[in-house]
């Protein structure tokens, strides 16, 4: 049975929009969307830099300057919002008395502007990568969620768009989706099969 649902951040509880992104930046965050980030990005992640140390390091390997840089780390924070269909699945569970978590590779500043969302709420607890120095796939930032708030990985599922984020939390014994445009139906549909 399902007890426990740990939901990844971007590209699952919140969104982009990815014309109006294309639209201020062009191909800057063209990563986003794949599964290969820049490495000093990942660091960023993992609360290794600063949001001024990584402008810094954007501006050099995009051949801008560090205040485009730092213009266009704004856009992109401030494009983030919350999906409403996964908002609204993260009430039902709740109301089904089913147990929420956030499990997420973001940095410090990101996640302190976004933690401010009402949808923070609904969630018992959160590990996030900038907090923890460490990132998904690894398998440490898993075995930190589970035995930080005592998840069994047979009563857990984990939904992110990463594909090897997901083989990551399978690999440990987690139930799993791979959050796509069909992820809310998805998860619901599971959920509903493992819980009659």
């Amino acid at each position: 049975m399902i007890r426990n649902v740990v939901f990844d951040l971007g590209g699952v509880v919140l969104g982009r929009d990815f014309v109006r992104l294309a639209e201020l930046l062009g191909d800057t965050f063209s990563f986003i969307a794949g599964n290969d980030f820049p490495a000093y990005w990942s660091e960023f992640d993992r609360g290794m830099y600063t949001r001024e140390e990584v402008a810094a390091m954007l501006a050099t390997d995009k051949g801008c300057s560090v205040e485009e840089a730092q213009r266009s780390i704004q856009h992109l924070l401030d494009l983030l919002q919350p999906v409403p269909e996964t908002v609204q699945l993260i009430a039902d569970l709740k109301a089904q008395g089913i147990k929420t978590y956030v499990l997420s590779n973001m940095s410090r500043e990101f996640y302190e502007h976004i933690s401010q969302f009402s949808v923070f709420e609904h969630f018992d607890g959160a590990v996030v990568s900038c907090y923890e120095h460490i990132n998904k796939p690894d398998r440490g930032i898993y075995t930190c969620l589970l035995e930080r708030y005592g998840l069994e990985p047979s009563e857990t599922l984990f939904t992110d768009d990463k594909a090897p984020n997901t083989a990551a939390a399978a690999a440990l014994g987690l139930h799993t989706v791979t959050f796509d445009e069909h992820g809310v139906e998805n998860i619901r549909t599971l959920i509903g099969e493992q819980n009659r």
